[in-house]
């Protein structure tokens, strides 16, 4: 549906959380981030109660609409946060807080954020991608992180489990990348 169309059935049902979700993806789409925020707020709030998937959904799409932004940090943590307290058992929000603490070379964030998603693994998708393709995309943080974190042993043992997976050829290649940099290097 087009965004016009949906702005048009939300303005007869505006509490609607999955037209204001629908509405949140189509101005993503066109990077009108503002205006998805602001739908993707709209939704965490109306259906908090009645729409968990959407909701958590909305507060990790707003975590990327902020980061984004670049310089934005704090917000873009704690959406993230407010992502994983709200549905803890779902593994995509611990994933992103893995690869947000990375991106910063906070090892040992990025570990126990990986760590932790490893134990949450909920198989049902959400209703839009927000990068996590599977376990192996945690197994990869916490890899990359042990290696900074002193655990050495441990990231060359998780890099040659994903090594042997049929993963994104993009990771393939940077399991390999590391495999080869970590065998090279000393702690």
């Amino acid at each position: 549906m087009k965004i016009e169309d949906l702005v048009v059935a939300l303005s007869k049902d505006p509490f609607n959380p999955t037209l204001n979700f629908d509405v949140a993806v189509e101005y993503e789409k066109q990077n009108q981030t503002a205006s998805a925020v602001s739908f993707y707020l709209r939704t965490a709030e109306y259906g908090y109660e009645s729409h968990p998937t959407l909701v958590y959904a909305s507060l990790l799409k707003v975590a990327h609409c902020f980061d984004d932004q670049n310089d934005r940090n704090a917000t873009v943590s704690n959406c993230l946060l407010q992502a994983v307290a709200y549905l803890p058992y779902r593994p995509e929000g611990y994933f992103l807080l893995a690869q947000f603490h990375e991106r910063l070379g906070q090892w040992q964030e990025c570990y126990t954020w990986a760590n932790i998603g490893l134990h949450n693994q909920l198989n049902s998708p959400l209703p839009v991608h927000v990068g996590y393709e599977g376990n192996y995309v945690l197994l990869f943080e916490k890899a990359v992180a042990a290696w900074w974190i002193g655990r050495k042993d441990e990231s060359i043992q998780i890099l040659g489990r994903l090594n042997a997976m049929d993963i994104d050829p993009g990771y393939k290649s940077a399991v390999q990348h590391n495999l080869e940099r970590i065998g090279n290097a000393s702690i």
